[in-house]
């Protein structure tokens, strides 16, 4: 470890993010606050944020450093400023269930949640409202959520033992999910070029999965050693059009 531990929560830490300029360090707790960490000092910068009714299960940064987004188990989700360490505008409202992941789109403009409701919600950072209908598909509650390192692709993992990933245009799966059958998707994570992607089980297992849709599509004609139906790339690739994959 780098020097002491940070001591500063009273009860159990569950989430924690690093500033985009590594400056800060977030950490949130299930004593319902949120506290800023100097990275070089250790200290905190001011008060904890208290804003949440129940604990704090999960936090991240905005791509340009200024915007915290906290998710709680009061079923609420909490962006707030990270100059004036105040809140900004009304919580985010919509899950039915305890909130647990939280994800920023790329470009900052959208922001991903995560509940025990099994639903995903997307919201306009900047309006604060809903963008499209929940994400459905997984059965059980939704643990983990990222981002494509290009903006076009969200992925979720879940208690259901389920990988989904979903085209942010249309907010539709791509294709069937991928089941680790390992247990609890804890959490998920894509490599800086989008490559590869990474999910975490709770029987203390990782699984590296191969991200390019392209290779995928050139997977599928190997196994089938013939260009898909139109109806098998309906079912796999329902996200992009049809087109020959086989040479």
């Amino acid at each position: 470890p780098i020097g002491e531990p940070l001591i500063g929560h009273t009860d159990v830490v569950f989430g924690v993010a690093f500033s985009p300029d590594g400056q800060l360090l977030a950490s949130g707790s299930d004593d319902g606050t949120l506290i800023l960490w100097d990275t070089v000092t250790h200290q905190v910068i001011g008060e904890p944020l208290t804003g949440h009714t129940d604990g704090v299960l999960s936090v991240a940064f905005s791509p340009d450093g200024r915007v915290l987004a906290s998710a709680s188990r009061d079923h609420t989700v909490i962006l707030w400023d990270i100059v004036t360490h105040q809140v900004i505008g009304e919580p985010l409202t919509e899950h039915m269930a305890e909130v647990t992941a939280v994800a920023f789109s790329p470009d900052g403009k959208l922001l991903a949640t995560a509940s025990r409701d099994n639903t995903i919600r997307l919201w306009d950072v900047a309006t604060h409202q809903v963008v499209r209908q929940p994400f459905t598909g997984h059965v059980h509650w939704v643990l983990s959520l990222t981002f494509s390192p290009d903006g076009q692709w969200l992925v979720s993992g879940s208690r259901d033992t389920s990988v989904i990933w979903w085209n942010i245009e249309t907010g539709q799966p791509m294709g069937q999910p991928f089941f680790t059958q390992q247990g609890w998707v804890n959490g998920v994570t894509f490599s800086p070029d989008g490559s590869r992607l990474a999910s975490a089980t709770d029987d203390g297992k990782v699984l590296v999965w191969e991200a390019d849709l392209q290779a995928w599509q050139t997977r599928a004609c190997q196994i089938a050693n013939r260009n898909l139906s139109n109806e098998e790339w309906a079912r796999y690739f329902p996200a992009t059009d049809y087109h020959v994959t086989c040479p």
